[in-house]
């Protein structure tokens, strides 16, 4: 039996065999294969972060799916809900465990199954139990996340550094600045000749300045040499603050006190002329007395030795002295 198609139907047949080409072809590129039976699982993530559609379903690296869908699971908490279409000839244990995985340093993502034995399995339109994994830049991001902060207020303060810097080196400031500079160098020229003055005064022989050192190292020398007859006099002077420490010396002060006490006290009778002594300081009579008695007896001296022969008579025929006494009887 002979068909006879027209020119426009066998047109018709060959675009729709050419959209069926194509169709099969963009989707073998995106990793489906629309002639493979394949079962739907579905699995719920807090991020998916890089993940997206047609991104690989592995099981210990090897390729059992992909991901059809991504889309919100519940928009409060913010999860999402990841479709995932599995080929019919893998089953799925129940320990199975999809986790959100990276797949290189440059971000990419896939969902790895982490396959436990068991005797029972997921039924297609179930939700697998989930977990991300942190991947390299990740972590990387996180440690540099620090660094970032540090570095952005460090950006900060050397911004304001820079424009104090720009407001203090102004032309004024930048002539006082050269100025200081200059005297600086002349102030360092000076320390420097100082210095190799010093030296010259320090190593000259017979110069005061090194008489003086040397004197100064014969002292520490001879305090060094002796520095056990000065620990021990320091031995004996802590020995004796001790002992006065220990002694009854408050009570050696408060006799001396009371005894300043009384001497005033007599002092005090003698300045009011109360007494012996008082009488003796305040009253001059007896200092004429004492003053008329020496008079006379300077008189009896003097008279003494100009007339001995009045007062001693010695004698063996006692001659003298009779007559003395006679020539008083006649006066």
């Amino acid at each position: 039996m002979k068909i006879n198609l027209n020119r426009e139907t066998k047109i018709g047949i060959f675009a729709f065999f050419c959209l069926a080409g194509v169709f099969w072809g963009i989707n073998f590129l995106k990793g489906k294969n629309i002639f493979s039976p394949n079962h739907l699982y579905y699995a719920v993530f807090r991020s998916v972060d890089g993940l997206k559609n047609t991104d690989a379903v592995l099981i210990n690296g090897f390729k059992v799916g992909l991901v059809k869908n991504i889309e919100f699971h519940d928009l409060k908490s913010g999860r999402f809900r990841v479709s995932l279409l599995i080929n019919k000839k893998y089953s799925i244990p129940k320990n199975t465990i999809a986790k959100l995985v990276s797949t290189n340093v440059m971000g990419g993502k896939a969902i790895k199954l982490e396959v436990a034995p068991d005797s029972l399995y997921y039924s297609p339109g179930d939700t697998l139990p989930t977990s991300i994994e942190v991947g390299l830049l990740d972590q990387l991001a996180y440690q540099m996340s620090p660094v970032k902060e540090r570095a952005e207020t460090m950006m900060e303060e050397l911004s304001k550094t820079l424009v104090v810097l720009q407001q203090v080196l102004n032309e004024d400031n930048r002539e006082q600045l050269s100025q200081g500079i200059s005297h600086l160098n002349k102030s360092l020229y000076n320390i420097e000749r100082i210095s190799n003055g010093l030296d010259t005064l320090i190593n000259t022989p017979g110069s005061s300045l090194r008489t003086t050192m040397s004197n100064i190292e014969s002292i520490t020398g001879n305090i060094r040499k002796n520095n056990n007859d000065i620990t021990k006099t320091i031995k004996n002077l802590s020995r004796i603050s001790d002992s006065l420490s220990q002694s009854n010396l408050s009570h050696t002060i408060a006799k001396l006190d009371s005894s300043l006490t009384q001497l005033h006290a007599i002092m005090a009778l003698i300045n009011s002329g109360k007494g012996t002594l008082g009488k003796l300081i305040h009253n001059d009579t007896l200092y004429q007395n004492l003053e008329s008695a020496s008079q006379n007896l300077d008189l009896l001296i003097k008279d003494m030795k100009t007339n001995p022969k009045r007062y001693v008579n010695f004698s063996v025929i006692d001659l003298s002295r009779t007559k003395y006494i006679e020539e008083k009887k006649i006066k």
